[in-house]
């Protein structure tokens, strides 16, 4: 029970950070070493915008590593992830246990293979969620301007292309999020991967594999129970 309430919690969370990601990821440059930043942030972040947005649907397998503070061994998920613009979201977990959690821009809908049960939180109830799935609309049109006061930034390498962003105090995800540091892929269409460090000391890693842009996307992809 309690095992999978962590795994319940841990893949809830990264779905949402997946979108705090998507909409926050790219900001003020903090120069505080390392690799040199771009000397024109905007345009630097617009032109990156365009690559990864450059797309209506995405389907990719993923592990995910879980580190607790309070757990010497890692907890280690893998399953699948969807996206079709403007705004869906489907994360299915297959192993170590089966859960989904699909996300629109009016509603969370979750489930779990344990007490087989759906549950569903309306947007409209949680401002907070809505503002993060608001964001993701943001990362799709590629316009940052908006989000450049909320973050800080350093790149911490060039080829393959890694940021590492902190929220600053202004940002809400400054409560969970310590930072966060971004891979992305060769072609820097999409992401490699995602390192997430929370304050309380937690660490995950998701690592992105198989991951096809503008794939063709079942609408069972979107339902909490049997997708595939």
């Amino acid at each position: 029970m309690i095992m999978r309430k962590i795994i319940m919690s841990a893949a809830l969370a990264l779905a949402l950070c997946i979108l705090i990601q998507a909409g926050a990821v790219f900001a003020q440059d903090s120069n505080k070493g390392g690799t040199p930043g771009p000397t024109d942030l905007p345009a630097f972040l617009n032109g990156l915008g365009k690559k990864v947005s450059n797309f209506k649907t995405l389907k990719t397998d993923f592990t995910q590593e879980k580190e607790l503070a309070i757990f010497k061994n890692k907890i280690i998920l893998k399953g699948r992830i969807y996206l079709q613009k403007p705004g869906m979201l489907a994360w299915h977990v297959d192993k170590p246990i089966k859960y989904s959690v699909v996300i629109t821009d009016k509603l969370i809908r979750q489930w779990d293979e344990e007490t087989n049960q759906v549950q569903e939180i309306a947007l409209a109830k949680n401002p907070v969620l809505k503002n993060i799935l608001n964001q993701i609309t943001v990362w799709f049109l590629g316009d940052y301007s908006s989000l450049l006061e909320y973050n800080n930034v350093q790149v911490l390498q060039k080829s393959p292309l890694i940021i590492e962003f902190t929220p600053k105090e202004t940002n809400i995800a400054k409560k969970v999020i310590k930072g966060i540091a971004v891979t992305f892929r060769e072609d820097e269409k999409y992401l490699k991967q995602i390192k997430i460090q929370e304050n309380s000391g937690d660490v995950t890693t998701i690592i992105f594999m198989n991951t096809v842009l503008d794939a063709p996307v079942d609408s069972r992809s979107f339902e909490v129970k049997g997708g595939a």
